[in-house]
């Protein structure tokens, strides 16, 4: 601070810098204390995140790789993770991952159990076809011409039964199936049984949409060998096929029916949660495949809201309704991907 020589004022000089650097001296114990203690708090931070977060999510990385390859269970795994209270947040999405794991593990081994079973039935197949043909030829020869036909519907059966054409084939293709199934069972039984197939006209656009093999031939012969054997004339089977959010197939027959007790039976198999391929036995004696493990096939190959539903009443017949998505066009549908698309839809509601 300076005063100017007959100028009537005071001229006041401050220099930044110099205040600056004074205050720092000033506070330049605080400031390593300050950082000292800035520098604690993140090593804190630090160990506190590696023994919280990282060491939990590494130690469980590790159990799902061990039961992955079998050296752990998944019992042992759930009693653990609930003792960390930090992966309890995790729990819902692990529970999602082992759930999706072991629906493809179940569809791997469906699998091979169904082919196993195919195989079974597959004695030669060629040589059943040719032994067909030499008799339908002879049959021909003698101018048999029903007996010609009726081989050649067998033929017909047997070929698309146990071919290899893969899992899905289109309505159309199915249903000729049926046809064929069904004028056997007419020659067999003197044509005690008829077939109606009833598709509106809105709804032709189904015969294209692609459909599991061989789901429609065992619901109608379990129509005919456990609901219509018994009836003596007019024993009807109707297939209806509508089309609206889902495609739906409806079987009915006009037979015998079942009573409460033993629809709630077949309804606990079919919807039971087991995922292996049901037995033939004494009891249900069908040649094809069992209700319970179409009901499977389908839940594999598009997920749990598909399936099959039975409906009857003792005396006034039986309908079992079968769900499929609409226009699944695809040749094969992984079954983890369509899985992972039923559980979003389920969480989204």
């Amino acid at each position: 601070m300076k005063g100017i020589k007959n100028a009537g004022f005071i001229l006041l000089s401050l220099n930044l810098f110099a205040a600056i650097f004074f205050a720092i001296t000033w506070s330049e114990p605080i400031l390593f204390i300050i950082l000292g203690i800035m520098f604690l708090i993140q090593v804190w931070l630090i160990i506190k995140f590696y023994y919280l977060i990282y060491h939990p999510v590494k130690w469980m990385e590790e159990d799902l790789e061990k039961i992955d390859r079998g050296e752990n269970s998944l019992n042992e795994f759930e009693k653990e993770l609930s003792e960390s209270s930090l992966l309890k947040e995790f729990e819902t999405i692990l529970k999602h991952y082992v759930a999706l794991k072991i629906c493809h593990n179940n569809a791997e081994i469906f699998n091979k159990q169904t082919e196993l079973t195919a195989l079974q039935s597959q004695i030669n197949p060629h040589f059943l076809y040719n032994t067909l043909d030499t008799i339908r030829g002879q049959a021909m020869c003698d101018d048999n011409i029903e007996v010609a036909n009726m081989i050649e519907t067998l033929a017909s059966f047997f070929r698309y039964s146990i071919s290899r054409k893969g899992n899905l084939v289109t309505l159309r293709d199915e249903l000729n199936n049926i046809n064929n199934y069904m004028r056997i069972q007419q020659y067999r039984f003197n044509n005690r049984f008829s077939l109606e197939i009833v598709v509106d006209e809105e709804d032709m656009q189904a015969y294209d949409f692609y459909v599991p093999r061989l789901i429609l031939q065992p619901i109608v012969e379990n129509a005919i060998v456990h609901g219509l054997e018994e009836k003596t004339e007019n024993a009807r089977v109707i297939i209806e096929v509508t089309v609206a959010d889902d495609l739906i197939i409806t079987v009915s027959d006009n037979g015998t029916g079942m009573s409460i007790e033993e629809l709630d039976l077949l309804n606990s198999r079919i919807h039971s949660s087991q995922m292996h391929v049901e037995e033939e036995s004494s009891q249900n004696h069908s040649t094809g495949i069992a209700l319970p493990n179409i009901n499977k096939r389908i839940r594999l190959l598009f997920g749990d809201k598909y399936g099959l539903n039975v409906y009857s009443s003792s005396g006034c017949g039986t309908d079992v309704e079968v769900i499929l998505p609409v226009d699944c066009r695809t040749e094969e549908m992984p079954v983890e991907k369509n899985s992972i698309k039923n559980e979003r839809a389920k969480s989204s509601e």
